[in-house]
């Protein structure tokens, strides 16, 4: 395969959370494009395991690493194993999350210190100690942030807390370690069809998808391997002056809300509302008349 290919030939790239999910995509993306991956894992080692066998399959030296983030002596212990095997890295992407999805007063304190560890408290840990790792190479640490921290999400406000902190330490870190060759930027995906959001959205799940593929601009609902695509980019050395950037991977889905609410909303039964059906033509808001923007427009 040719270079053009490959543009990750000979890159080494660590990403947390590689078992499952968008780190498992965004895994086997890179070792498509020719990267060394090691994936990190807490419990699921088996995934990780498989994982790294279909990363391997692509590009030879892929391995999966145990490493709770819960536990400051297990992050640091990943490091010594890579120090201690002289291995640097050309990118680390942090995309480990854990937390609980209850509304902020119902949170207990150790749920709270939960999330921050792994987001705030470790994820800070892990930038400096995978930066003497990634300055011989110039390398980047890539942030994984979510929807969640530009918009209201039900049972989300801790985790948006911790990623919103998250993104505030991203931009300090470009601006810190950009003199010493080291760049940093964030990534915040939008919605993506992932276990977590099955788990999350209970029986609701499959019409959750359906109006999502209804109303999102791309007319689908992007799964793991959609949203690794932007992570992936932002992993190439063309990337570099998106250093301290937060990046929308969300196919203007975010940005697309108000237009998709008055979609769904469109869609309720009018027997639900007690209303009669309204005369066709006459929803310019919902893009259903042409007549009504203009005369919007003349009106001022």
């Amino acid at each position: 395969m040719s270079d053009d290919h490959r543009p990750l030939a000979g890159r080494r790239v660590l990403i947390t959370g590689g078992s499952r999910g968008l780190g498992a995509a965004t895994a086997h993306r890179l070792a498509g494009m020719g990267a060394e991956v090691v994936v990190t894992y807490r419990q699921r080692a088996e995934e990780a395991e498989a994982v790294v066998a279909a990363c391997a399959a692509l590009t030879p030296g892929a391995r999966a690493e145990p490493l709770d983030l819960l536990e400051e002596d297990s992050v640091r212990a990943l490091f010594g194993r890579l120090e201690a095997a002289g291995e640097e890295l050309d990118v680390v992407i942090a995309n480990a999350a854990a937390t609980a999805f209850k509304p902020l007063l119902e949170l207990k304190l150790h749920q709270i210190d939960k999330t921050f560890a792994i987001s705030v408290r470790h994820f800070l840990l892990l930038a400096q100690l995978a930066f003497p790792l990634l300055e011989p190479r110039g390398g980047r640490i890539v942030a994984v942030s979510g929807a969640d921290t530009v918009g209201y999400i039900p049972g989300h406000g801790l985790l948006a807390a911790a990623k919103s902190s998250m993104e505030t330490l991203v931009r300090y870190l470009a601006c810190e370690l950009g003199p010493l060759g080291v760049t940093a930027v964030g990534v915040l995906p939008g919605y993506i069809d992932t276990e977590s959001i099955q788990l999350m959205a209970g029986p609701y799940h499959d019409k959750l998808k359906a109006a999502e593929e209804l109303t999102h601009p791309l007319r689908r609902a992007a799964t793991p391997e959609d949203a690794s695509e932007a992570v992936a980019l932002l992993c190439l050395d063309e990337a570099r002056w998106l250093n301290g950037q937060i990046v929308q991977n969300d196919g203007a889905g975010l940005f697309a809300y108000m237009g998709r609410f008055g979609h769904a909303w469109a869609m309720v039964p009018d027997a639900a509302t007690g209303t009669a059906p309204p005369a066709a033509g006459d929803a310019p808001m919902l893009g259903h008349s042409d007549v009504g923007s203009e005369r919007a427009e003349a009106g001022g």
